[in-house]
């Protein structure tokens, strides 16, 4: 049913969730798997001058691309494969774009996210990419 199936990751409780129901998935469907994580540099604060803080960027990625070691893992573990991704620019529009390009079937996401400011809008990413994919979406709390 289920050719290819997208996780979204983005090292909280709730992706990692995801991923667990995304590898049951895959293997009750024998699914491609794909884990991807975005790497926010549409949003990040402007002053006079000074876009942001030196190396903040290579941090960010440094810490998504870790959390994607760790979902690569967890899939090995669970006997699977799976193509990782990492993105850089607007999380919402990435996940909406990247699995229209890959002809995935299936996106997984967490309901909420890691930061507190995500929290508060209750899975803004989630919510966005629910309203504006044509793609069949679960969300796992």
């Amino acid at each position: 049913m289920y050719k290819k199936i997208l996780v979204a990751i983005d090292g909280s409780k709730s992706a990692y969730n995801a991923l667990n129901a995304a590898i049951d998935l895959a293997k009750q469907f024998d699914s491609e798997l794909y884990l991807v994580s975005v790497v926010n540099t549409a949003n990040l604060p402007m002053n006079v001058g000074v876009s942001y803080a030196p190396g903040l960027i290579d941090d960010m990625e440094n810490a998504s691309s870790n959390d994607l070691k760790k979902a690569q893992g967890i899939v090995q573990e669970a006997g699977l494969t799976a193509t990782t991704k990492l993105l850089n620019g607007e999380p919402r529009e990435q996940l909406v774009n990247f699995p229209k390009e890959q002809d995935i079937d299936l996106i997984i996401m967490g309901k909420t996210g890691t930061s507190a400011f995500t929290r508060v809008f209750v899975g803004s990413v989630t919510r966005y990419v629910s309203e504006h994919t044509n793609i069949n979406i679960l969300i796992v709390v």
